[in-house]
């Protein structure tokens, strides 16, 4: 009779394991793994030793490279500082760009300015800037956000590096002549023009009587044609219509509720139009 190999039969007791039930294993299987480890464990602490003596750990960091990684913290700080001031940069050149590019006056002279503090006035809002008269700024100069928006006018009290800005919604700037463009016809080359007379409502906003059976929807742009106005604010944008009302006390007439151009709680560095206008 032929005998069967040992090997053979070792891997059919070790199949035949594997298709028991797990209960059945389990309760002598640790003791037996633990019998067959115990002519190993000389081998398996060799090669511990003998990995640990090709590598040894470093262990902890060493005080230099601590001092390495706070260099590298700090100059990742300063960089990231630098790329701040860099946008704030950008962003004031791109508004210096749209304002030059809007002027209708190409000798007008314009003064970067940031918002040191912010309150509330006449129901608008009052920004002071860390920039008077030493840059020659002067009471009713127009203030501008974004390049073409009207934040405001420059208030009578400038002092030498300076000044205030009192909001197009404040009830002291009183009434202003403006007109207003279909949102639809804004890129157009001749867009119609609705003329409106706005003054501030004194709760944030601006109103304007308007025709019912006229153009004027939410959405469209409000701007300045005021010949009270220095020439650097006509066309400027002053707000954006919100929605058209019918008036209680005219049914036939409509009047157009408008929001600011610019909020004046988001407002952060600004353009003054040097233009030395007339007090506001």
């Amino acid at each position: 009779m032929r005998r069967i190999p040992p090997i053979v039969i070792a891997v059919a007791f070790v199949m035949l394991l594997g298709l028991m039930p797990a209960r059945w294993v389990a309760p002598w299987s640790s003791d037996l793994s633990a019998v067959l480890w115990v002519p190993l464990s000389p081998l398996a602490h060799a090669g511990t030793s003998l990995r640990q003596w090709l590598r040894p750990d470093r262990g902890g960091p060493q005080e230099a490279d601590a001092s390495v990684v706070e260099e590298r913290d700090r100059y990742r700080g300063l960089w990231h500082a630098e790329q701040i001031k860099v946008q704030e940069l950008e962003k004031r050149l791109r508004a210096y760009e749209v304002a030059a590019r809007t002027s209708r006056d190409g000798n007008a002279k314009y003064a970067a300015a940031s918002v040191l503090t912010r309150s509330a006035s006449g129901g608008g809002f009052a920004l002071k800037l860390n920039c008077g008269s030493r840059q020659g700024i002067a009471a009713g100069d127009v203030v501008l956000f974004g390049g073409d928006a009207i934040a405001g006018r420059i208030a009578p009290d400038v002092g030498n590096v300076t000044s205030t800005v009192m909001s197009v919604v404040d009830r002291a700037c009183g009434r202003v002549d403006a007109y207003i463009t279909p949102a639809a016809q804004e890129g157009a080359k001749r867009p119609e023009s609705i003329a409106v007379q706005i003054v501030p409502d004194g709760r944030g906003q601006l109103r304007g009587d308007v025709d019912l059976g006229s153009a004027v929807a939410a959405g469209d742009m409000v701007r300045v044609r005021d010949t009270a106005w220095p020439p650097g604010a006509q066309g400027m944008r002053i707000g954006v219509v919100r929605e058209v009302r019918r008036k209680d006390s005219q049914p036939l007439r409509g009047e157009a509720i408008i929001d600011p151009a610019v909020d004046g709680s988001r407002v952060g560095d600004v353009v003054v139009r040097v233009s030395g206008g007339g007090p506001p």
